[in-house]
C-alpha cells in the first residue's frame, strides 16, 4: 500500500466535489427554490431534518433560511428544524423509538401544504422514512436532499436533489452548498417580487 501524498488527496477530493456539483440538475434547484417561494407566500411551514453531518446541515439551512431572508416590514419565513430541541428527541427516542424521533413531532405540527425537507446521504435512515411517509399523509410537500441512489426517499419526494456520489463527506459538502443556493435563490425571489407588508 502506497501513502497518498495530502495534496494529490485534497485535489481529488476537491475535483470529486466539483464534478458532483457541476452535474446537479438546475431545474430542480430552481423548483425547490419555487416550493419555498410558494410556502412563504402561503405563510407555511417548512421543517428540516437529518442525522449526523446532516442534523448539522439542517440546523445550518433552517438558520441561513430564517436569519438571512428578514426583510423590514416583511412577514418571517416560517422554517424549523426538528433536530434542535435535544430534551424532546431523547424522550421520543426513549419512549417510542429512534425511527419516531421526527414524525411524532410532525403529528404536533404539520399541516396541509407545509413542506418537509428531508435531508440524508443514503435515502434510508428509518426516521426520515417515517416522517416523509407521515407528512404525505398529512398533505404536505416532500422535498429531499439525497446521495448514492436516493434510496426510498427517492419514491416519497416530490422534489429532489439527487448528489452523484457515494462518497458521505462529497455528499453532505454538496448538500451544505445546496442549501446556500436555496437559501440565496429565495432571498432574491423575495427582493424581487411585492409581497404582502405585516
Amino acid at each position: 500500500m502506497t501513502d497518498q501524498p495530502l495534496s494529490e488527496f485534497v485535489a481529488d477530493y476537491f475535483e470529486r466535489l466539483k464534478s458532483s456539483l457541476d452535474v446537479l440538475p438546475r431545474e430542480r434547484l430552481e423548483a425547490l427554490g419555487e416550493i419555498l417561494f410558494r410556502a412563504y407566500c402561503s405563510s407555511k411551514q417548512v421543517f428540516i431534518v437529518g442525522n449526523g453531518g446532516s442534523a448539522a446541515t439542517a440546523s445550518h439551512m433552517a438558520c441561513d433560511l430564517g436569519k438571512n431572508t428578514i426583510s423590514p416590514n416583511r412577514p418571517r419565513f416560517r422554517v424549523t428544524s426538528l433536530n434542535d430541541n435535544v430534551p424532546l428527541l431523547s424522550a421520543l427516542a426513549n419512549d417510542l423509538g429512534y425511527e419516531r424521533i421526527f414524525a411524532e413531532q410532525l403529528v404536533n405540527l404539520i399541516r396541509p401544504g407545509d413542506v418537509l425537507i428531508s435531508i440524508s446521504g443514503s435515502g434510508r435512515s428509518p426516521n426520515i422514512l417515517h416522517a416523509m411517509r407521515y407528512a404525505r399523509e398529512r398533505a404536505a410537500i416532500n422535498i429531499a436532499l439525497l446521495g448514492f441512489d436516493g434510496g426510498p426517499a427517492l419514491e416519497l419526494a416530490d422534489e429532489y436533489v439527487l448528489v452523484p456520489s457515494d462518497d458521505y463527506g462529497v455528499i453532505e459538502d454538496a448538500h451544505m452548498v445546496l442549501g446556500h443556493v436555496l437559501t440565496g435563490y429565495f432571498k432574491r425571489r423575495l427582493e424581487q417580487y411585492e409581497l404582502p407588508s405585516i
